[in-house]
């Protein structure tokens, strides 16, 4: 058994919606049944000290009471409302965001996180034992969180951390001695004390911050300093498909001396016993599709809506963010637009969906394919490396510049379903063991020889001749 510490933004303050919360939830849940003990670290802010005094001030409970701590805790990290950026406009939004902003710099949290980072104040451990005994109801998207032994509560950790890259402050520090191992879920600005025996791994999920020229200014400026600060910290890095590692290798070949391994994002795949008998969408009547975007271009929503205008005979089902109401005003009639879905409701559309589609110019991964696959559900997907990695020959491919390629393929899926679910159900066994969590923690904590380069067993025989190009470039 190992004691890990968990340094994730995703996890650990009131944002936990994104592509590396799934990644995440998963790891640790592999990680707490392998038996390891898991410690996160929560950002405190001025809501939660908020929440606190108010069931303080109630003098319910005794004084110095956990309970209290914890039911704030788990409020706070309850807090993010994933529907708010459909409901307000982009001028509104950055408003807000640059009122959290002056809000956390003239905070207690701030002052404190600075003091510590620059070495004025000494560094502690506050703890907080999870004891979960004490809570009658915790919601299904809070769940992971009773997998942790304890919190170690940082004062404006995750805020301090973004501020301090843009004013070039030293980075927040932590105290890590005690543990075996720092897991850094994705580049964060942290400086780590640890013990001579502490091992600090860093999950890189992609480059695209640094490479996608339509990311502001500031983003790529956030994410260079952060991923320069957990590179210096780093003993060895995991990415999460052998695209990524590649890109790396390429694009960073500085830091080849570090070990390297991929570690995929991971699902739950029920045994094939277990799926409902069903070959096609439990809905009859017109074909229905999926995609799950964000407002980025590269997830090319543009791209699959002019599809769908000459597709009448199909519905297309947006989930996520799709970045204000432009597309909505304009969008076809058979385009409808779900904005955010929890877990449950976006598992059924994936199962009653007559497909999934992923549009993406670029990604690091794509777990929806997954998550697509583990429901019996056809993948439509652009022809792009890392996809041809991950979906192998089970997906439908297009050229993602191109409509009628997109319009094509949809065609073919509506006209296959039988053959390409029964394609799937077939490679089931094969799908669990690459993408099943029960193995993700083995991978994760494992250093494989010859895991440091894209090695062809790994990696679907599709996908092979475009890996190979990277290997000819000594990535």
């Amino acid at each position: 058994m190992k004691k890990i510490l968990v340094v994730s933004e995703a996890l650990g303050e009131p944002n936990h919606k994104r592509g590396i919360f799934h990644f995440t939830r998963e790891l640790i849940r592999s990680l707490a049944t392998d038996g390891h003990s898991l410690t996160l670290l929560v950002e405190t802010t001025r809501a939660y000290r908020k929440l606190r005094h108010r069931q303080e001030r109630a003098g319910l409970f005794p004084t110095g009471s956990r309970v209290i701590e914890l039911l704030a805790l788990y409020r706070f990290l309850d807090t993010a409302d994933m529907s708010e950026p459909t409901r307000n406009s982009s001028l509104r939004r950055m408003l807000e965001w640059l009122r959290y902003r002056v809000q956390m710099a003239t905070s207690w949290e701030f002052a404190s996180c600075f003091l510590r980072a620059a070495g004025l104040m000494r560094l502690r451990k506050r703890l907080l034992t999870n004891d979960t005994a004490g809570l009658e109801y915790i919601p299904p998207d809070l769940r992971h969180l009773q997998l942790f032994c304890d919190f170690l509560l940082e004062p404006g950790f995750y805020s301090y951390q973004d501020l301090s890259a843009l004013t070039r402050l030293p980075p927040p520090r932590i105290d890590a001695r005690g543990y075996d191992i720092v897991l850094v879920d994705t580049p964060t600005r942290v400086a780590i004390k640890r013990g001579a025996d502490t091992k600090v791994i860093c999950v890189v999920h992609d480059l695209l911050p640094l490479t996608d020229l339509k990311l502001s200014d500031v983003a790529t400026q956030l994410f260079l300093y952060r991923l320069l600060t957990s590179l210096q910290q780093a003993d060895e890095l995991a990415f999460v498909s052998n695209y990524s590692l590649g890109r790396f290798r390429e694009l960073l070949p500085q830091f080849a001396h570090l070990p390297a391994r991929v570690v995929y994002p991971r699902t739950r795949f029920e045994s094939a016993a277990a799926m409902p008998p069903r070959a096609t969408p439990a809905s009859p009547g017109r074909p229905s599709f999926v995609v799950i975007v964000s407002a980025e271009p590269r997830k090319n929503l543009h791209g699959v809506i002019r599809a769908f205008r000459k597709l009448p005979e199909a519905d297309l089902v947006v989930i996520g963010y799709a970045g204000g109401t432009k597309f909505m005003r304009n969008a076809p009639p058979n385009v409808k637009f779900a904005g955010y879905v929890d877990e449950q409701d976006k598992a059924a559309l994936l199962a009653d969906a007559h497909g999934l589609i992923m549009p993406s110019l670029a990604e690091g991964f794509g777990v929806p394919i997954i998550e697509a696959l583990a429901a019996n559900t056809p993948v439509l997907c652009s022809d792009i490396p890392v996809f041809r990695e991950v979906a192998g020959d089970l997906a439908d491919y297009f050229d993602p510049f191109a409509t009628e390629s997109i319009c094509a393929s949809v065609k073919r899926v509506i006209a296959q379903q039988d053959e390409q679910r029964a394609r799937i159900s077939e490679r089931r066994a094969d799908l669990d063991k690459r993408f099943g969590y029960r193995t993700q923690a083995r991978d994760f904590l494992e250093h494989h020889p010859g895991t440091d380069a894209a090695t062809a067993a790994s990696i679907p025989p599709a996908a092979q001749p475009v890996m190979a190009g990277f290997a000819a470039h000594g990535t």
